[in-house]
């Protein structure tokens, strides 16, 4: 049996599964279809675990796009694992984690408020808990130099989004991994429960004697 491990970014999207050898990364792919092509091509069968990574300030409305993406490339099920980039790094290091996003010009604190970035703000939220806060920085090389140098003093952990989908996978899968109720399932509009609609007559006609 096998896993697999996806990161959803606006640079593409990283790919990791589990196998033999341990968590493997793929690479990125620019499609979700892609990813999940190249690592059905690398195993044998389904997978038994789904995880997929988003950023945290992801709307819900595009978050949805994406498990459908999912869907069409042939994953799908209530079993996918919806995690938040900050989550699996708080999940790993066990800190709160300050994660700025050089591409987009963001600063996201656990559990995922995401801010403008500021260095300011950053050594204020680091000077609260020093010995319990991880400051993480992602994005790609080129743009990552002027945030590098912004909060050197605090040490940043480099963390590249494509590798996200292997971190993932290393977090181990009885965790409570979800930082919100956010499921596959989830994000489907579900049918009102047949209680609900055979208790509207009664209560109409309760509130109807009551009128009278």
């Amino acid at each position: 049996m096998w896993e697999l491990g996806l990161s959803y970014g606006d640079g593409g999207v990283g790919c990791a599964i589990t196998g033999a050898a341990g968590v493997q990364l793929m690479g990125s792919f620019p499609t979700l279809a892609r990813a999940v092509d190249v690592a059905a091509r690398a195993t044998d069968g389904a997978p038994q675990r789904v995880v997929l990574v988003h950023p945290a300030d992801l709307p819900v409305t595009q978050l949805g796009r994406v498990v459908g993406d999912l869907a069409l490339a042939g994953v799908t099920g209530d079993d996918v694992q919806l995690l938040t980039d900050v989550e699996v790094l708080h999940r790993l290091t066990g800190h709160r984690v300050l994660l700025i996003d050089a591409d987009r010009d963001l600063l996201t604190v656990h559990p995922g408020r995401s801010e403008r970035f500021d260095a300011d703000r950053v050594a204020a939220l680091v000077a609260k808990h020093p010995w319990e806060t991880t400051v993480a920085l992602t994005g790609h090389p080129e743009n990552r130099d002027r945030y590098h140098v912004a909060v050197r003093d605090h040490g940043p952990m480099i963390v590249e989004r494509a590798a996200l989908a292997a971190l993932a996978l290393q977090v181990p899968a009885t965790t409570a991994l979800s930082s919100t109720p956010r499921t596959a399932g989830a994000l489907r509009r579900r049918p009102v429960a047949p209680w609900v609609l055979a208790a509207i007559p009664v209560i109409a006609l309760i509130l109807l004697i009551l009128l009278l």
